[in-house]
């Protein structure tokens, strides 16, 4: 009886082991995988946690500049249609007493490429103490502007003391 409870305790170990092979192992496999699974999933979701966090930052950060990226929007003339920074010019000039006639030079990319500019040869014809007037609400206008090529006509100037003056007015466009 002794053999018979040995065949009977190896069977029984032998089922033991092959249950444990066949049921256990891939029981601890799966557990493994699903908490690997588990584990990526929260990286995700404390990854998409710092993702709202930043958007909510943006999103007020957004409302406390907007005033702000208005006024900058304003700085930049209509590239298509510059009809008011024109008619500012021409109310400078009269307002001035100066003569001026405008011509667009060029629409191109600034000195980096970055902004989109219009160039305007602008010859003035009147006095120096007007120019310089106008010259000073030119420079404090609410566009944003680069003077270049100033050309002062000494020639032109006639007995009133008026003289013809050029230079290049560079627009920043939107």
């Amino acid at each position: 009886m002794t053999k018979n409870k040995t065949i009977q305790l190896i069977i029984l170990w032998a089922i033991a082991a092959l249950a444990a092979a066949c049921i256990v192992r891939p029981l601890f496999l799966s557990i493994k995988r699903n908490s690997e699974t588990l584990v990526a999933q929260k990286e995700i979701l404390a990854e998409l946690e710092e993702k709202s966090g930043s958007f909510k930052k943006f999103a007020s950060a957004c409302e406390i500049y907007r005033a702000d990226l208005v006024k900058i929007d304003e700085l930049f003339i209509d590239k298509e249609e510059p009809v008011e920074f024109i008619k500012f010019l021409e109310r400078e000039a009269a307002s001035a007493k100066l003569g001026i006639d405008l011509t667009p030079l060029s629409s191109s990319a600034g000195e980096e490429g970055v902004w989109q500019c219009i160039v305007f040869k602008t010859e003035i014809d009147g006095s120096f103490a007007n120019f310089l007037k106008f010259l000073g609400k030119v420079e404090s206008n609410p566009y944003l502007i680069a003077l270049s090529d100033f050309n002062l006509n000494k020639q032109a100037k006639n007995a009133n003391g008026e003289m013809a003056i050029s230079l290049h007015l560079k627009i920043y466009a939107r």
